[in-house]
């Protein structure tokens, strides 16, 4: 009797044992199945992804009360970043509103491998970068920065929303430019030659326009204005030799570890290729315009010379 209890107490205890394991593999399994579809998001990463070095305080252009108030929105454009809609300022004075456009090309391609979040803040970056911009940048053919807002929502993982509120310009279409009467086209020459030159040497720099496209740019009372900045390079590329300095057809020298002047070149080239076959035509153009013209033209395309002479020369028109 002695010897069987030995061996009842040996099995149980076996049983106990085996159970025991089985039970700490499926809580284990359990575990890493849960840990693996919900990751645990790294505090660190969601209180970076959340800073701003934008100086906020004493801005009265910072009011995101005024800008949730704003009256008869509506849509007018979308793009890879942003999305855009007017609205109507306490005055009536109309204006455009810039967010972060969550269904853009930009946030859906970065949605496939990160977070939603992570993504959608890094398309605000991009606006709260255009906002710095817009308040360095203050021209005649820049549009002209009204308010804007930066919060934070959401807890644990916070979502950036940024928004700028400039004031609102035509969309410039090729109907437009290719309808329009000599004047107006003049004074397009010369606004765009104004950008061209300004850019060139801004309080920021040299700035390169490399992604001028006509939509960034809108008519405010029939004058040329840049609406779009998130995409502008600051300052000249950095090179260490001349041969760093050729792309896109231009030939820069490399002085002093910089490509100096190649923002200026590029930005003669994009203005022309974007602009040129809109803006040269002879149709209605005054004889005596019409020799200036075609110098201006020959200039603009062949791009020999600086932005400061373009616009000299697009002044005589």
């Amino acid at each position: 009797m002695g010897i069987l209890h030995q061996w009842r107490y040996k099995i149980i205890f076996t049983l106990i044992i085996c159970y025991t394991c089985v039970a700490c593999l499926i809580a284990c399994t359990l575990l890493w199945n849960i840990a693996t579809t919900n990751p645990v998001v790294d505090s660190s990463d969601s209180i970076s992804t959340c800073s701003t070095d934008l100086q906020l305080s004493n801005d009265l252009r910072h009011d995101c009360l005024l800008i949730d108030r704003l009256t008869g929105k509506k849509f007018v454009s979308y793009g890879w970043t942003k999305i855009v809609h007017q609205a109507s300022l306490p005055g009536g004075q109309h204006v455009a509103i810039k967010k972060v456009n969550g269904n853009g090309k930009d946030v859906t391609e970065c949605s496939r491998t990160e977070p939603y979040y992570v993504c959608h803040n890094k398309a605000a970056d991009k606006i709260l970068r255009e906002i710095d911009m817009l308040k360095s940048l203050q021209h005649q053919t820049i549009v002209s920065f009204k308010y804007y807002c930066i919060k934070t929502v959401g807890n644990g993982t916070c979502m950036k929303q940024s928004t700028i509120v400039t004031e609102f310009g035509e969309p410039l279409t090729n109907i437009k430019l290719l309808t329009m009467a000599w004047n107006e086209r003049r004074q397009l020459i010369q606004d765009l030659a104004s950008l061209v030159d300004y850019v060139s040497n801004t309080p920021l720099g040299s700035l390169g326009l490399t992604d001028l496209r006509r939509p960034q740019c809108v008519l405010v009372n029939t004058r040329l204005k840049l609406t779009d900045l998130d995409d502008i390079s600051i300052e000249d590329p950095l090179c260490e030799t001349n041969a760093d300095c050729s792309g896109l057809n231009i030939s820069i020298s490399c002085i002093s570890d910089r490509c100096y002047g190649y923002n200026a070149k590029l930005n003669i080239k994009k203005s022309y290729q974007e602009f040129g076959s809109y803006i040269f035509i002879p149709d209605g153009v005054p004889r005596e315009s019409r020799k200036v013209l075609k110098k201006l033209q020959l200039m603009w395309q062949q791009n020999i010379v600086t932005a400061k002479t373009l616009l000299s020369t697009a002044m005589q028109l």
